[in-house]
Parts: structure tokens; sequence; C-alpha cells
């Protein structure tokens, strides 16, 4: 008998000439939460999608589960050896049934012209009581949050007789307390004998969560520890194949807080379905100001209304001392308010088209001669931002969209700040993106900050809140409950007001 629910052996892949896997060995015990971590482009996806099915045929390797040959070139043939695979965006069919989407596999493999709608439901109800989830198998799932339709995507998982259950960045879109729930129902699972990959960028959930932790750089496996044997400095020197001696630079010493510094003024904002209410703030020139708070505490929707990307229904927005409620929001980015969406994929970049076209698509003024674009123009414009965020790609041909995580992140931040503005508001700026990537970001953050520039941070991260911004607004419900100087910004502090403890004290 083996000892390994999977076990994978010199596993290797190139694309042409591209050699994007090395010999890899892998393996993952039963009951074992194993995290696999690595620097976008690394080779962890790669890695995981060859395992799952998704990219065949393998330049070379073996895959076994328990300890048996599995000869895999489809999901199909993943899910028939127990290999399940829970990615970072949901795969679920929005306008269907929790019981309808847990049972697709299993109907598609037995490929029935009549489905039984009570036995399903009853599989539903049997699956999400495994994961101790109170989710009604009739719901629709469009309607439910995000963590719940991430919890149908596991019992979707489990309905194929899963051995093996591979977690892309599951908490990418979680709050704090949803990623709790999360990790009881993975250590159950774990509990029940099943393997568990973990593929994360975020350090604490390895030691809050992992038994073992495997790091692959350049698609070479470069260690693997134990975690009560690593510490997170070692992972990120394994990851980045160098120090990283400070991944958050340094605050500024002061920020002028005074009405001569001001570069924007909120009063009473109000969103029309008050996803967001009464919001109020100062933002001044050369301060980071983060916006913290749960998933749905209506961060994001504040500032799309204060960007007049949505139309408020209430409040003022002082901006170069005129109140810019009512005016369209290329009026707004023209004049130096960006906003950087917090999904680059489905609202940031055209991932078909090359970063040559990315960079400046949202700057054809400055590239138009006539009713045509100057190529030459257009290209000038597009190397000199790529060089200055420093997104690592071929050449600015490259297509967007096979670009890791981070240096997407990077070409987005090129398309952004091409306009030189004079306040950038960045939502989720590093979600998905490996430590290296991070600490380059955010050192181009504070940077712009260095030079004047008003910055709005949201984030879902603590650490990034906490090891960026001079001043922290909290919000709840959709409204602003505390503002945390720079002095006070610590983790304890934000999460009592995020959740209201501070209130029931």
């Amino acid at each position: 008998m083996t000892s390994y629910r999977l076990e994978l052996k010199n596993i290797s892949k190139s694309f042409g000439t591209n050699e994007v896997l090395k010999n890899v060995d892998f393996t993952v015990k039963p009951g074992e939460i194993h995290a696999l971590v690595g620097e976008n482009g690394a080779g962890k996806s790669t890695l995981m999608n060859i395992t799952y099915g998704m990219i065949a045929p393998k330049t070379g390797g073996e895959i076994y589960v328990d300890g048996e040959l599995a000869n895999i070139n489809s999901a199909y043939d993943a899910q028939q050896h127990g290999i399940c695979f829970v990615h970072q965006e949901i795969e679920l069919c929005q306008d269907l049934t929790v019981a309808q989407n847990i049972s697709m596999a299993e109907v598609n493999i037995a490929k029935r012209v009549v489905v039984d709608d009570k036995q399903l439901r009853q599989k539903a109800v049997e699956l999400l009581t495994k994961l101790n989830s109170e989710i009604s198998p009739d719901a629709i799932v469009q309607n439910l949050t995000v963590s719940n339709q991430q919890v149908v995507e596991i019992a979707k998982a489990l309905s194929t007789n899963c051995k093996v259950l591979i977690l892309d960045e599951p908490t990418a879109s979680l709050s704090e307390s949803e990623t709790e729930a999360l990790y009881e129902i993975v250590r159950n699972l774990a509990s029940q004998g099943i393997g568990i990959v973990y593929i994360t960028h975020r350090m604490n959930e390895i030691f809050e969560l992992c038994d073992q932790v495997t790091v692959l750089r350049d698609g070479v496996i470069i260690n693997s520890y134990p975690t009560e044997d690593v510490t997170v400095r070692q992972i990120i020197k394994d990851m980045a194949g160098r120090d990283i001696e400070n991944i958050y630079p340094p605050k500024a010493e002061e920020t002028v807080i005074s009405d001569d510094n001001v570069l924007l003024e909120i009063e009473g904002l109000t969103d029309e379905k008050e996803h967001c209410k009464d919001i109020s703030f100062k933002l001044y020139q050369g301060e980071i100001l983060g916006f913290s708070g749960l998933v749905g505490s209506g961060r994001t929707e504040a500032m799309l209304n204060l960007c007049q990307l949505r139309k408020p229904k209430a409040g003022r927005v002082i901006y170069n001392n005129e109140n810019i409620v009512g005016k369209k929001s290329s009026y707004v980015y023209k004049n130096g308010l960006v906003y950087l969406p917090e999904d680059r994929k489905a609202l940031g970049l055209f991932l078909e088209m090359h970063i040559k076209n990315n960079i400046p698509s949202m700057h054809l003024a400055e590239i138009i001669d006539g009713k045509l674009i100057n190529s030459s123009k257009e290209e000038s414009l597009a190397k000199a931002m790529s060089q200055w965020v420093n997104v690592r790609s071929t050449s600015i041909m490259q297509q967007s969209g096979s670009l890791s995580g981070g240096n997407q992140q990077k070409v987005l931040l090129g398309k952004v700040l091409a306009k030189k503005p004079r306040i950038v508001i960045l939502d989720e700026p590093t979600r998905g993106i490996d430590v290296g990537a991070k600490s380059e970001i955010h050192k181009l953050i504070r940077a712009l900050a260095d030079e004047g520039i008003g910055v709005i941070i949201i984030s879902s991260e603590l650490n990034e809140i906490i090891g960026m911004a001079d001043r922290v607004l909290v919000m709840r419900e959709g409204e602003i409950c505390a503002e945390i100087g720079k002095d006070k910004i610590e983790s304890t502090h934000i999460m009592h007001f995020a959740t209201g403890a501070y209130q029931l004290q």
C-alpha cells in the first residue's frame, strides 16, 4: 500500500521551446493539507492543470492516485480517478439551483436523458450536511454570497468520490469570518482522508491551515517542508530566489492634515440602493488612505459612486474646487481622478489584446493622428509605462492574457497611471499575485504618494492595509464606522470595528 493519495513523478511540460515544468516530483498524503506556493509564472497552475487533465498531453512524467498509475487526458479522466479542482474563479451555472449545480458532473457522467430532481436534491442535502452548511439545495446560485458559492463548488467536487481536492486561492474573495468557516470545512475534509492541495499567496494561511508547504520556482521544486519547520522569510526567499527584507516600504514620516492640503472632499455620499450611506471623508495630498471592512461592507460601492461610475442618490464630491456629482465618468478621469478595478480580467484588461494595445487604450487622444492610431506613439507609450511598472514579458507584443497574474496587474497599473493622475483609487491592487510582485507594486504605490499623488487603497488583506496605509477608514454595513490614525493601525483594532464588536461591549 502506498502512503500517498497523489504522487506526481518527473512531470515536465514545454510550450514550444518554453520549458515551464522540469521533472517535478510532488506528493500528497491522505488527510494532508499541502500548500503549493510560488510566484506567478512559477508553474503552479500548469502543474495542477496537468493533474486535472486540463492541459494534455504532458511532455513527460507519471501521475499516481493511491499508488495506481492514472492515465489522465481530460477533466473527466481526473474525476474518474477521484481528483477534483475548485478554481479561483467561480465556475457554477448562476441561473440553476444549488442541487442542480452539485450533481452536474455526476449527471454528465451518467448521460441520463431524464433527471430525477428529488434524487439530486437529496444528494445535495447529504453533501451540504457533510460540509456543515445550511445552504438550501433549492437556492438559485446567483443569489448566494461568494463564500456560499465556494461551498457549493466544494460540494460539487465531493459529488464525484473525491480523493484529492485542489483548491486554487479559495479565500481570495472572502472576508476574515468567511475564511475561518472555509478553514473548518477544509480541516473536516482532511480528517476524512481526502488529500488537499492548497494553492495560496497568503503566508498566514500556510501556517494556520497547512501541514506541508512546497515551493515551486521557474518550473522546479525548490524545497518542501513541514510548516512547523520553516519560517515565512525562508518561504519568501525560496519563492523569489532572493531575500525580500521589506515587503512594505517605509510610510510617510508625516502627512500634512490641513485644509490647504486637501485633494478630495466627500460629503454625505449615498448610493441609489444604499449600499453605501452618508460617506464623508477627506483625502490629503501625498496620503495613502486605506479602506478596510468585511466583504460586502460597501467599500467598492463608495468608490464607484465617488468616481461617477455609479450615480449617487445624494452627497457631494469636491474635486478641483467643484462638485463632480452628476459629471460623466470620462470627465472625472480626464481631470486626473482614476480608478483601478478589483477584477482585472473582467473589468480591467482586454486579455486577447497585446500589452501594446492595452496600456494606451484609455489614452486614445494621445496616440491618434486624425482618425487613425499612430502605431509609433502607441508603442512608445506602451514601452514607457511597461518599463516603469516593470512588466516582465517577452515584449509589448505579448498577449495580455498569457501573462502571469502579477504582470497582468502591472499592465493594468500602467494603463491607469499613464494618465499621470492627481488621485488614484486602487481596489484590491494585489489580489491573487505573488509576494515578489506585491512588493514591487507596494513600492510603486508609495512612490506615487511621495510625489504628492493622493492614493486610496481598498483591500481585504489586513496586512496590506496595516503595512501601506497612513490612515484607515473602516466600513461596516455601508457606513464608515471608524477612522484610525497611523499610530493605532493594527489588526485587532480594525476587526473590532469591522465586525461591530465594539458596539457589543
